[in-house]
């Protein structure tokens, strides 16, 4: 069964701990995260890697200088060593969270926090069907619902490994109560949604086997533990 690990991003990381975590990441990656002008970025950007790094080396007994990242072309990354190991990040807000699974499926997810948008972005991205459930709601009830629609529809893509290539209005997605959220399109993947906090809503897909329905959390301490063994 997949899991999904989260970790909290602070509103500061002690010297000694960032200083670790810069030097465990690849000279690339220590790059872009200095380019970011905002503290918040710049930890979102490097705890998603740090927490991506902790799994491998504590689910795969891997060390930190044995992960290598190879991508498809689409830009989606696998383990060179262990490409069985299957992963998904996400980061948005206050949260980093990771799917990950050993058994190889094709695993997404996507977290975002609620914020007030112009919710005219459905009607390019969301199908009739999703843009009239999205309108049967109102108020804080329609704005979540959209966050549930998009959550769920950029875990697919991110599952399929395709990107932005495929657009996010070919396909559907529908909650029954009998059957919870599910696509038409994609029938053989398995959908989870949730509030991870009152603020921020996540989505997940696997290929194949059920979701969680809850995160396992990962403190800053453990990720450090882990990376300095």
């Amino acid at each position: 069964m997949s899991t999904i690990s989260a970790v909290c991003v602070p509103e500061f990381i002690h010297s000694d701990q960032m200083d670790l975590f810069l030097s465990k990441v690849s000279p690339e990656k220590t790059r872009r995260i200095a380019k970011f002008m905002h503290d918040g970025d710049r930890y979102r950007s490097l705890l998603g890697e740090v927490l991506i790094r902790s799994t491998v080396i504590e689910q795969t007994g891997a060390s930190n200088d044995q992960i290598r990242f190879v991508y498809n072309s689409y830009g989606k990354p696998s383990l060179e060593h262990d490409p069985g190991f299957s992963f998904n990040l996400s980061h948005s807000g206050n949260w980093v969270v990771l799917l990950w699974d050993k058994g190889g499926p094709a695993l997404g997810i996507d977290v975002e926090q609620i914020v007030p948008i112009d919710l005219g972005i459905a009607e390019h991205c969301f199908t009739p069907r999703e843009n009239a459930e999205l309108h049967s709601r109102t108020g804080r009830g329609r704005l979540e619902y959209f966050y549930r629609l998009w959550t769920l529809k950029e875990c697919f893509v991110k599952a399929s490994g395709k990107g932005l290539s495929m657009p996010l209005d070919a396909f559907s997605m529908i909650y029954s109560d009998r059957f919870g959220w599910f696509s038409p399109e994609a029938e053989s993947f398995h959908f989870t949604c949730f509030f991870l906090d009152s603020t921020h809503i996540l989505s997940a897909c696997s290929s194949h086997g059920p979701l969680p329905g809850a995160v396992r959390m990962t403190s800053l301490d453990a990720l450090y533990d882990n990376l300095n063994n």
